[in-house]
């Protein structure tokens, strides 16, 4: 566990800003939520709500409007068990606990740093029906046969090497998904280099993004590999439809830094 939390001074590990909890073990103060919180110094990227009086990040992940837009589209019940990919600090299953009767929210994460502090999040927030793992959840994904109720995958596909092969493992785990992802710009589509992949029987085209030393970095919270594949709208729809998926709403469209954002719901009933 001490060289899971630390990982010593090389910075090659990307724990290089976790050095100081090594050389500071211990907390001289009044225990506090933000003493969880200061445990990843500068790391946090989700704004906690203020009951609970920490200073984190600054993403509005714990009241995320596409969130509730994408659940508008269905009707949780308390029967209902919920699979989330990368949840990055456990905001939505605070979410999903405090304005839905789910049963339960099982929520797998691959990078390491993300969850830990899931699990500081759970500690703060009091959670008690989510449940974070740690691995691969393509891996999860293929290897599970039970079904869930719905499938939350925001911020996971544009960082797939093979989008098409997450969409095609969400249409078997649940008839229900809420996706929010980036897409290729016309501009990046002409930047990045065009890639043919599979989709059923369908051959698709993709852009990768390189990732270039942006994976060296210690707040680095992309893809398990070194590039990735973005889509455009279209695709993702039409990928969507040919999955099963005979139900498609498009909304919460947008711009940021990185591009166009879109948040979409797809169900088969």
């Amino acid at each position: 566990m001490q060289q899971l939390l630390y990982g010593g001074k090389n910075n090659n590990n990307g724990y290089s800003q976790l050095v100081p909890m090594l050389e500071d073990k211990f907390v001289n103060k009044n225990p506090s939520n933000q003493n969880g919180i200061d445990c990843f110094p500068e790391l946090w990227s989700s704004k906690f709500p203020d009951e609970f009086e920490v200073n984190a990040g600054e993403c509005e992940v714990f009241i995320d409007q596409r969130l509730e837009w994408g659940l508008s589209h269905f009707c949780p019940k308390n029967s209902w068990d919920v699979l989330e990919l990368g949840p990055l600090e456990g905001g939505h299953g605070y979410y999903l606990e405090k304005n839905t009767p789910v049963r339960s929210i099982t929520a797998v994460e691959g990078n390491r740093q993300c969850w830990l502090r899931c699990l500081i999040t759970k500690e703060i927030t009091d959670l008690k029906r989510t449940r974070f793992l740690l691995g691969n959840f393509i891996d999860y994904l293929k290897e599970n046969e039970g079904m869930y109720d719905l499938c939350l995958a925001f911020g996971v596909l544009y960082h797939m090497k093979n989008p098409f092969e997450l969409i095609q493992l969400l249409s078997k785990a649940s008839d229900r998904v809420i996706i929010w992802t980036q897409l290729v710009t016309s501009k990046q589509q002409e930047d990045w280099q065009a890639i043919k992949l599979k989709d059923g029987e369908e051959t698709v085209i993709g852009y990768i993004n390189d990732y270039g030393m942006g994976v060296k970095l210690d707040n680095f919270i992309g893809g398990l590999g070194h590039y990735s594949v973005w889509i455009t709208k279209d695709t993702l729809v039409d990928s969507l439809c040919n999955n099963g998926f005979s139900s498609v709403q498009v909304g919460m469209e947008g711009e940021n830094k990185f591009g166009n954002f879109v948040t979409i719901t797809a169900s088969k009933k």
